[in-house]
């Protein structure tokens, strides 16, 4: 098998330029949703660190990994606490996590209050590997350049 060429000359995805991966967190309602998600991000080796089926729950665990994620999916649309009543909640923490939204389609106004409240990108449902793989891979490295060049 060493001898085998590899056709598959890109670099995974999810890894950042410092080599380490892109750390992740899936928040959707739907079981199914939340793994279809975790499984497309791993499979280009980001790290899903978690997944919560609503807003309450992922801010338990981002407050127990003390915010170390680079990046948490979410739907709008879930019990308990919303994804827009996790935004809210993201922001008084002052957190610097991305947010990108992959959702159902919604209001104009729905989205330009998450666009004003810091979300990166809404992405919208039925789920597609290569466009949230291509959207999410934007948003990193767009952020991750700014981050750089002010260093």
């Amino acid at each position: 098998m060493k001898d085998f060429p590899n056709l598959n000359t890109k670099e995974p995805d999810g890894i950042s330029p410092t080599g380490k991966p892109y750390v992740i967190m899936v928040v959707d309602g739907k079981d199914f949703q939340r793994k279809q998600l975790a499984q497309i991000f791993e499979s280009e080796q980001y790290k899903v660190v978690e997944t919560a089926s609503n807003g309450k729950e992922a801010l338990e665990k981002y407050d127990k990994l003390k915010g170390k994620i680079d990046l948490i999916t979410t739907d709008l649309d879930m019990p308990v606490l919303d994804g827009y009543a996790m935004l809210y909640e993201l922001s008084q923490r002052k957190s610097e996590t991305l947010v990108v939204f992959i959702s159902e389609e919604t209001t104009k106004g729905v989205m330009q209050d998450l666009i004003s409240m810091g979300v990166k990108d809404y992405i919208l449902k039925p789920v597609n590997r290569r466009l949230v793989l291509e959207r999410v891979k934007n948003v990193l490295t767009k952020y991750y350049k700014k981050t750089e060049s002010l260093l």
